[in-house]
């Protein structure tokens, strides 16, 4: 609304004036309205964190399980089942907890002052006492920390990127603008989060703390819903599973037994061992090592994982929408190229010349001089910083040229005449140098220098020149001209403004790009051969927009662009049938990205959004994946899954890879697991309906999957098999982690390995008539058999062959301490009266061994012809 004002009007509004307010009605008006902040989101508590850990179907099962356990007397599974919970727990609170305070301390806590009137004097107070009403002074650097109206500019230009992701700097006025201009087109109002990049400025607030365009985007952050990640999703539909599973189990199982004559109570021990059977307790801490240590490793390449559950997430991304600025790109302007005559050719004087003009006519400050220049900290615009920092590379010292041609007089830069020019005393003659927009500058220009000669510009010659800057501007380039007078009276140069003057020499166009990032272009690549769909969102013009897309590789035409306007018109409907197709939204506004991120998701896409600015921060914490890179605002990081240290686009890519692996190691992990679960379920059920004694009681099942099975299972988080992930496309929103394909590999092997198992168990049993005895030889033979063929799990695509048998030391010593433990079980008397368990001998050993080898084998035939299919080699 304050765009569409008269300042008078403003003031009379606001009950102020061009003197601001007195200190005694600010206090008022502070103790009214509160101060101005941004209301922070709180940290996650320690409690929270905790409890976050238990939010799991699985969980729910194994406490389920811990119950019955305890009320059927059965402490020794009770104790286990409990610390199963306790380790999958602390696992996952550690790992984030490490990572919240990581982002604590990348966040730097900047407290920012601003020079205001009041009682009609200039005094500094510190951001949060600022009212609406108080009149500001801004100069070149300044943080504005408050939503003002201009009322009085000098040059006065505004670096907005981080609130609409503009990179180019917006020029003020203090105009009336229409009512329905959008936020980033307001250019009468300036607002809190963005800061001063030249001229000076007087301004009224308007806004302050949540009230303010930042503190609107902070509640629309905190209205957004976040969603649950596609593996959080598949491990409720794999409880749930389970849980059904167990019942319809357990349902069969205990009416069988009570029609065929058994005890009631001897059938609920035997539906605590279905149970125990049926739960993959090794699942969840093997979940939370492969996932911890995924945290890890992206730590390693600069990813650092906010939520340990995300981690997964990124492999299974389908698109990612990157915002532009900052991101893509750099962030700050370079000279791309500089053209000194009228053929385009390379002159290596006439670019120290306009080197050496744009670091004269220039306002830029250097903080820290005399530190090294990568460190200089430069105030000023854009295009005044990149003249200073590629005079490094040129060997001209600002300083010293300074010194030998110090400035007498200056004509600031404004929007009205186009330019800049300064006055300089060279050997006690004047000289003036001038830089602006090139149609200005070819205005003033009279000669052109051909071979060290001043020749007039001709028609045929400004035709020339107008075509070089037209044909720069076409790609997306930023141009200024520039120009001098190396013989020029003071009283002439005072006139410039009025009389236009045209006895200026042309000494060259220099073309600006706020430059790709190092490896931008080659991530954008791998990330299609990915199957991943990059799509650009900014807030940037078009034709800048598309300028960075070609140059990333992109296919650009007019079907595959849309600006935010554009977007208004279509309904949710309409975009979500049209987003699949646009490669590049321009111009648009944070409730834009929302909308985009929302039609892509309501695709069945799974998606990353990536960004630095606030206005970003919205769609971040919508996405699937939200990624802040390490330089972006607070609030952006705060609510991301992950942050990119090194604001590197490349780091994305390999989260992406890593993500994959992840995944496959999960799934390896699930499907060994599981297979476990499917084995003892079928001996117990088998067991049941044949009126046979258990083979394997609920402590042995346990000492298995706690002590045999979670240690190899855990290991295969350090796997580092890719099979080649980032040639597939990505998986499916929808995709299961146990597809049919797999539960028809469990089933083919689970029956053909238990039916030689129970074979075994009942032929011990018969010819020993010792039940514990034979239920040994059955806890043995699942136990070295998970230690086996888990080296065939291994590879989902490739054969046992194929990787290798020690790959993975870490996989060797943990099957190697499963064995340990294994004899221990059976030959340590303790454990003997625990387990119930008997020492075997040598012929028991070597007919468990070949069994074990056998289901080796059988794994493999089972990839080969279920998994792959039977044309693929493993």
């Amino acid at each position: 609304m304050y765009h569409s004002l008269k300042i008078e009007e403003i003031f009379k509004l606001l009950d102020s004036g061009i003197n601001g307010l007195s200190s005694v009605e600010a206090s008022i008006r502070l103790k009214k309205y509160g101060q101005n902040k941004i209301p922070e989101k709180e940290s996650a508590s320690i409690f929270s964190l905790i409890l976050d850990q238990f939010k799991n179907p699985l969980i729910y099962i194994l406490f389920f399980a811990l119950i019955i356990s305890f009320i059927t007397k059965h402490s020794i599974d009770a104790w286990i089942i409990l610390t199963i919970i306790l380790i999958s727990g602390l696992i996952g609170f550690f790992q984030e907890y490490k990572a919240n305070r990581s982002l604590s301390k990348l966040k730097k806590m900047i407290k920012y002052s601003v020079r205001v009137l009041r009682d009609g004097k200039q005094i500094i107070v510190g951001q949060e006492k600022l009212v609406k009403g108080d009149v500001i002074l801004l100069f070149p650097g300044d943080m504005i920390v408050a939503d003002c109206r201009i009322i009085e500019e000098n040059d006065f230009e505004v670096v907005e990127a981080t609130l609409t992701g503009e990179s180019d700097p917006s020029k003020k006025h203090n105009n009336i603008i229409s009512k329905e201009v959008a936020l980033a087109d307001r250019e009468n109002m300036i607002y809190m989060g963005t800061s001063v990049a030249s001229g000076i400025a007087k301004a009224i607030v308007v806004e302050t703390g949540k009230n303010t365009e930042l503190g609107k985007m902070a509640t629309l952050i905190k209205e957004t819903k976040e969603d649950q990640t596609p593996l959080q999703k598949q491990i409720i539909v794999l409880g749930k599973t389970i849980g059904f599973l167990l019942i319809i189990a357990n349902i069969i199982i205990f009416g069988v037994g009570i029609l065929t004559g058994k005890d009631v109570f001897e059938m609920f021990l035997t539906s605590v061992a279905v149970v125990v059977a049926a739960v993959p307790e090794g699942l969840l801490p093997a979940m939370s090592v492969i996932l911890a240590t995924g945290m890890q490793k992206l730590l390693k390449h600069n990813g650092l994982v906010r939520k340990m559950i995300s981690t997964e997430t990124l492999g299974s991304v389908s698109v990612i929408c990157s915002d532009k600025t900052g991101t893509l790109t750099e962030g700050q302007m370079k000279i791309i190229k500089i053209v000194s005559n009228l053929d385009n050719l390379e002159d290596k004087d006439k670019n120290i010349l306009n080197m050496k003009i744009g670091i004269l006519c220039n306002d830029a400050i250097v903080e820290n001089p005399n530190d090294d220049f990568t460190n200089w900290n430069i105030i000023g615009n854009p295009i005044d910083k990149s003249f200073i920092i590629e005079s490094v590379v040129y060997g001209l010292e600002r300083e010293y040229l300074m010194k030998q041609e110090p400035r007498i007089l200056e004509i600031p830069f404004n929007s009205d005449s186009g330019f800049m020019a300064t006055l300089h005393n060279k050997d006690k003659n004047y000289v003036a140098y001038i830089k602006g927009a090139p149609e200005k500058i070819l205005e003033m220009v009279f000669y052109i220098n051909i071979n060290n000669k001043n020749v007039l510009i001709d028609s045929v010659k400004k035709e020339k020149l107008k075509k070089q800057f037209e044909s720069l501007t076409a790609l997306g380039l930023r141009v200024l001209a520039l120009g001098y007078n190396l013989n020029i009276k003071k009283t002439e140069f005072e006139k410039i403004n009025k009389e236009k003057c045209k006895n200026f020499v042309f000494s060259g166009f220099v073309a600006f790009k706020d430059p790709l990032r190092v490896d931008a272009k080659e991530s954008i690549e791998i990330c299609k051969k990915a199957g991943i769909k990059p799509i650009i969102i900014t807030g940037d013009h078009r034709l800048t927009a598309i300028s960075i897309a070609k140059d990333l590789g992109f296919k650009i035409s007019s079907k595959n662009v849309l600006e935010g306007r554009e977007l208004d018109e279509l309904s949710d409907l309409e975009l979500q049938s049209l987003v699949g197709e646009i490669v590049i939204f321009a111009r648009v506004e944070p409730r834009h990205k929302l909308r985009i991120i929302t039609a892509l998701k309501n695709n069945s896409e799974v998606v990353a959004m990536i960004g630095d600015g606030v206005n970003d921060a919205p769609a971040i914490k919508k996405a699937d994946v939200g990624v802040a890179v390490g330089s972006g605002t607070s609030i952006t990081k705060e609510i991301a899954d992950l942050v990119l240290l090194d604001n590197n686009f490349k780091t994305i890519v390999e989260t992406v890879k890593r993500g994959r692996i992840i995944f496959n190691n999960i799934r390896k992990v699930v499907l060994y697991l599981l297979t476990d679960s499917f084995s003892e379920m079928i001996i117990i059920s088998g067991s049941v309906l044949l009126s046979l004694p258990l083979p394997i009681l609920p402590a042995q099942i346990l000492w298995i999957k706690l002590i045999e099975d979670s240690f190899p299972a855990m290991s295969l988080s350090f796997d580092e098999i890719d099979e080649n992930v980032m040639n597939e496309k990505p998986r499916k929103r929808t995709e299961k982690i146990v597809n049919n394909k797999f539960k028809i590999l469990i089933f083919f092997y689970a029956i053909i390995i238990d039916s030689f198992l129970f074979m075994i168990f009942y032929y011990f049993w018969k010819t020993s008539g010792n039940l514990d005895y034979a239920r040994t030889i059955t806890f043995v033979g699942l136990g070295i058999t998970s230690l086996f063929y888990i080296y065939a799990v291994r590879g989902i695509k490739f054969s046992i062959f194929k990787i290798g048998l020690f790959s993975n030391k870490y996989l060797i010593g943990t099957t190697f301490l499963g064995f340990i433990l294994m004899l221990v079980a059976i030959y340590v008397p303790f454990f003997n009266n625990i387990l119930k368990t008997i020492p075997l001998g040598i012929k028991e050993w070597i007919i468990l061994l070949f069994y074990a080898v056998f289901s080796i084998f059988v794994y493999e035939i089972g990839k080969k012809f279920i998994i792959n299919g039977k044309h693929e080699n493993i």
